[in-house]
């Protein structure tokens, strides 16, 4: 049987093989250099678009020069969110370099891990992340003896704004002796022109490294390419042109390290002429004062900050009405979530708010699926409401298809491979030359993750050949809409059916009390089956530490079963805990939960346990 093939109704972009930051910065420029670029959320410190291009080819110069970097090197940045950010990584970029970004939270270990997988060297950091930087590079991983060899790998970045064009000095605070200070680095001469990435050197050459969330086992290290990036970037700017550069202003909340902000904050509003209002992390009453400040009109987020602005009080205190666009993504969102946020923050509906979201992956570049603004006359009489929870439609140059079997993932032909029948579900495949280039240093993840894929990279230069197995599952409704609803290793198995834990946790985030869930399975010898367990945060949160815990567990227990079908009832329990384990992008870790139930079941049977709760409710 033919493959079940989806293709965008968008038409195709022309794929450009160049550089990154050529395509960034075309000549002759499309925006005027004075436009902003990127703004300081608290002190409203600007650099501009010309700002930008100095500072980038005069930091690459000192990479060469001063530093010794060549074309290929790795360099890491370890930093919260900043406006050194553009700067760092289109001078590195500029110089040839690859750049890794590491998650602000990472121990020592953590980051040794990723500085030694990455083949990192140079790596640019605060003076609040140092001292873990300084642990990192003498850790037996990584091993570095010297203490001169140590410092001359950190580029310290600056708690100031002295290196800003045009900005008024400040009292700066003293060098830390023997490292390399970021603002010195600016005062050593400019490149002429960038490094070039042009044809197949485009369509090979990493440029990012970005590390999966790593929701199980060790984070893996993606090789994103110059083309991958350009093309995504065309794919959104084309497919889905929302973004005005008079008009707009967007707020970067998002950690710049994870793909998701990388590219849809530092890269994406660059390239269509807006200007980013950089915060360094998430902060309610930051968040909505930036947007009454800069009367911001777009925002990406992650569901766990629409439920914080569903229910803090931070809502009220502040003028939002500028925001026109709420683009979510990289955890499912539900419909009751976006309810709840639209009604807070527009309970008249005027002006218009629309909350969307799209659909991607690291390992995709990340976007694949975006949801018009709706209704939209090209869409007929389709509302938002209808179609809360969709990913959207498929951007142009992919293809997708839904695939119930592979064998396993052993399949080698496409005679092999099952297709889901139409309106069905099945695993997301998608192929494209937007999907990375592979897993750094692990072949075997690579055979798993590509179909067709050997254990060595394929010597055809064509990217985009091959289908790239998201662990998705999906469906596609009537209308062409794509929805995601589950993940194919987190599906929770009882007693034959599949039970999704991200519609459980949809179901339990609509109860007044719970304020966050996780849902995963636990093992039942006594029943041979999985059972479906809940950890919720209370909305109350003094209720995690008091005697009212075990009420709301069996209240939410009871609750359940008036919500959904019986084979989804939380038979392995309901706990109460003050915080749901989750990565930079908002996905469950489900392992630590997981973790977490066999340390509190010490090898009772959960089903057990349910039938004598349930012996003591009964009393």
């Amino acid at each position: 049987m033919a493959p079940r093939i989806f293709r965008s109704a968008f038409p195709d972009e022309t794929i450009v093989q160049r550089s990154i930051f050529t395509h960034q910065f075309p000549e002759p420029p499309v925006y005027p250099p004075e436009y902003p670029a990127y703004v300081d959320a608290q002190t409203g410190v600007t650099l501009n678009r010309g700002h930008i291009k100095d500072l980038a080819l005069t930091f690459a110069c000192a990479l060469r020069n001063e530093k010794h970097a060549k074309r290929g090197d790795t360099i890491m940045m370890f930093s919260p969110n900043s406006i050194c950010w553009p700067v760092v990584v289109f001078g590195a970029v500029a110089a040839g370099l690859r750049c890794t970004f590491a998650n602000t939270a990472y121990t020592a270990d953590e980051l040794a891990y990723q500085y030694k997988d990455s083949h990192a060297y140079l790596i640019c950091t605060t003076r609040a992340n140092l001292k873990t930087v300084q642990r990192m590079l003498t850790s037996e991983t990584v091993g570095v003896r010297l203490k001169e060899d140590a410092e001359r790998r950190i580029i310290l970045l600056p708690d100031d704004f002295n290196w800003v064009p045009g900005v008024k000095k400040t009292d700066a605070k003293k060098h830390i002796l023997g490292l390399t200070a970021f603002e010195d680095l600016l005062k050593l001469g400019r490149l002429d022109r960038e490094e070039q990435f042009q044809g197949v050197d485009a369509e090979q050459e990493t440029v990012f490294l970005c590390y999966s969330s790593g929701t199980t086992g060790k984070p893996k290290g993606v090789e994103t390419t110059h083309q991958n990036l350009t093309t995504v970037l065309d794919m959104v700017h084309s497919g889905f042109p929302i973004l005005s550069p008079t008009g707009d202003r967007m707020l970067a909340v998002l950690p710049f390290y994870h793909i998701y902000g990388l590219v849809k904050l530092l890269l994406f509003p660059f390239i269509c002429g807006v200007s980013t209002i950089v915060m360094p992390h998430f902060d309610p009453l930051a968040f909505c004062e930036s947007i009454q400040r800069y009367k911001v009109t777009i925002t990406l987020i992650v569901p766990p900050v629409l439920v914080v602005i569903a229910r803090h009080d931070c809502v009220e205190q502040y003028d939002m009405s500028s925001l026109r666009i709420m683009f979510s993504g990289a955890a499912p969102l539900g419909g009751e979530l976006v309810k709840a946020v639209k009604s807070r923050l527009r309970p008249t509906n005027q002006p218009p708010l629309h909350i969307v979201q799209g659909y991607g992956l690291t390992e995709t570049s990340p976007t694949t699926h975006l949801l018009p603004i709706l209704p939209a006359p090209q869409w007929g009489n389709m509302t938002e409401e209808s179609k809360y929870g969709s990913i959207g439609f498929l951007l142009p140059n992919l293809e997708a298809r839904l695939v119930v079997d592979d064998k396993d993932g052993h399949a080698q032909t496409d005679d092999e491979v099952i297709d889901a029948p139409e309106g069905e579900r099945g695993e997301l495949w998608i192929r494209g030359r937007s999907i990375m280039k592979g897993y750094l240093n692990n072949p075997t993840a690579n055979t798993n993750a590509f179909f067709p894929y050997s254990s060595s990279p394929p010597s055809d230069p064509t990217p985009g050949s091959r289908w790239f197995k998201t662990g998705d599952i999906g469906i596609v409704d009537k209308d062409g809409f794509f929805w995601i609803v589950d993940r194919k290793k987190e599906l929770i198995k009882y007693k034959g059916f599949q039970v999704p834990p991200a519609e459980l946790e949809s179901v339990l985030l609509t109860h007044p009390k719970v304020a966050d869930a996780g849902v995963i399975g636990v093992e039942s010898a006594k029943e041979s089956t999985e059972l479906p367990r809940a950890y919720i945060v209370p909305a109350d949160s003094s209720i995690v530490s008091s005697d009212r815990a075990a009420e709301l567990s069996r209240e939410v227990q009871d609750w359940v079963k008036t919500k959904v079908s019986r084979h989804k009832f939380l038979r392995g329990g309901v706990v109460v805990v003050p915080v749901i384990p989750k990565s930079a992008s908002g996905k469950i870790l489900r392992r630590y939960l997981k973790e977490q139930a066999m340390k509190e079941l010490a090898g009772r049977d959960p089903a057990d346990i349910h039938a004598v709760e349930k012996l003591r409710t009964k009393l």
